[in-house]
């Protein structure tokens, strides 16, 4: 297997400062009509159970996403970037939004688009979106 050559940094979101850590995807729901993307977190409480939903990410102006499972997320990630506790974090430069350039043949490229990644223990998520999510926070 290749090595890429770009070196990703992840940086915390200042968005998420204050956010509970530790917690667990529960939910991710994308809105083909509207273009949205909801990522629903929660704390897990019991094995038996789903985490009650703690908060909601909206991405509204979305180009893409991927999910990738526990063990697969560990090989995207270099062991000094990794910290479970800013699960919210925005990667630059981004191998991922480099070949959504590459995909789309440069079409927008004159547009801020920013890589954010939600990691969490047993998934993680990477957008590619042109504004910062809206957080949802739910009542206890």
């Amino acid at each position: 297997m290749e090595l890429n050559a770009i070196r990703q940094v992840a940086v915390p979101w200042a968005g998420a400062c204050g956010l509970t850590t530790g917690l667990m995807l529960t939910a991710l729901h994308q809105d083909v009509w509207n273009g949205n993307l909801v990522l629903s977190m929660g704390i897990p409480t019991d094995i038996d159970s789903p985490p009650q939903v703690s908060y909601q990410l909206v991405f509204e102006h979305l180009y893409g996403y991927r999910v990738l499972e526990g063990a697969d997320v560990l090989e995207q990630v270099d062991d000094d970037e990794w910290d479970i506790d800013s699960q919210i974090q925005l990667i630059t430069p981004s191998r991922f939004l480099t070949w959504f350039h590459q995909e789309t043949h440069g079409a927008h490229l004159d547009e801020d688009i920013q890589h954010y990644r939600i990691s969490s223990w047993d998934f993680c998520v990477d957008v590619l979106s042109a504004q910062p999510p809206e957080i949802d926070l739910k009542q206890e």
